[in-house]
């Protein structure tokens, strides 16, 4: 994958993507998110929740922001992200961000969930959308001893 790169106007019309979307769940509200993906998207969250398409992604955004307990969290920061170019018209971009004050769906509160994402932007007509979004926590346990 040598050699290719998006242009400075691809960067930041990829980069006002994530800047929505950030926005969103910072601000714990859905509007103009299912415009930022695909209408076949598809997506799952670290819990295994799974929505296919823009409206569907909005539709359950919607319902998670309203929820108590997903809503005394905030984003410690802006999403850290790195791009990598497959094509010209196909971006990868993996972000890592850390929220605190989650709570569980019982009210027990969360640590501070450190949420990695992995995102397949794809050039449209339209604009940079995204493909496919898969987020994962980051785990403390370990299937890898090392050192031994």
């Amino acid at each position: 994958m040598a050699g290719i790169a998006g242009s400075p106007q691809d960067e930041e019309a990829i980069g006002a993507v994530m800047a929505r979307l950030a926005h969103a769940f910072g601000s714990l509200s859905a509007d103009g998110v299912a415009d930022l993906y695909t209408a076949d998207a598809d997506w799952t969250n670290a819990f295994g929740t799974s929505r296919t398409g823009g409206a569907q992604i909005a539709a359950y955004l919607t319902e998670l922001f309203a929820d108590r307990h997903f809503a005394a969290g905030r984003p410690l920061g802006p999403p850290q992200a790195d791009v990598r170019w497959l094509t010209a018209d196909v971006a990868v971009v993996k972000t890592y961000l850390e929220r605190e004050g989650q709570q569980r769906a019982d009210g027990t509160s969360m640590p501070v969930r450190r949420n990695f994402s992995l995102k397949v932007f794809v050039r449209e007509p339209d604009g940079w959308k995204i493909a496919s979004d898969m987020y994962m926590d980051a785990r403390d346990d370990s299937t890898l001893t090392t050192g031994a």
